[in-house]
């Protein structure tokens, strides 16, 4: 008890110094940052247009969708447990910058479905992982800086994004790995029964 309200104290204190560093541009940026289209799919497409650069199927793209949707629908479930306020009903001197969503704060689904997305990407195309996971920090930051969620809810999201991610770019690169190794042994079962057919009876 003692553990969780010293990092109840913190989360507030960390949060109040990042609103002393509010700056217009900052805020507009973070404010696109935070919009519904980039939290995941701005990273799918991504994956898509990397896919369509190698001429391959969309793997990338749906990896990125899946992930973000195990993502969704595991911090919904969680916000359900903990049932956490938002920043400016916990204080009311904290100042929420965007309009306040309904759901609770704990964790934070943007930077959870970004996280998911921008690393089953950036595993399934590594040239492009680095970019990838900084717009993704991006936006779990845009939340905080914005007021609707504590550092702890966007650092929770963040490592939930990650391990979703990599579980899904794991389960597709198995897949194709599967699917290309069944090309050469149907060639070489093709060849041995061609093989027998000259030989003499």
């Amino acid at each position: 008890m003692e553990l969780q309200r010293q990092l109840a104290q913190w989360d507030g204190t960390a949060l109040e110094w990042l609103h002393g560093f509010h700056w217009a541009p900052a805020t507009a940026l973070f404010v696109i940052a935070s919009a519904w289209w980039v939290k995941w799919p701005l990273f799918a497409v991504t994956g898509g247009c990397c896919d369509a650069a190698r001429r391959r199927l969309p793997t990338a793209a749906v990896a990125a969708a899946g992930a973000a949707a195990v993502a969704e629908g595991l911090t919904v479930v969680l916000k359900h447990v903990t049932e956490r306020a938002r920043p400016p009903l916990a204080d009311p001197s904290i100042q929420a910058l965007v309009s306040l969503p309904d759901s609770t704060s704990f964790p934070s689904g943007h930077a959870a479905t970004a996280f998911a997305a921008a690393t089953a990407v950036g595993m399934l195309h590594p040239r492009f992982r680095i970019p990838l996971l900084a717009l993704a920090a991006m936006v779990a930051l845009s939340r905080v800086y914005l007021g609707v969620h504590f550092w702890s809810d966007v650092l929770v999201g963040s490592l939930l994004g990650v391990a979703i991610g990599l579980g899904a770019a794991w389960l597709f690169r198995r897949e194709q790995g599967e699917r290309q190794g069944l090309g050469p042994s149907r060639v070489r079962v093709g060849t041995r029964f061609a093989r027998l057919r000259r030989s003499p009876g």
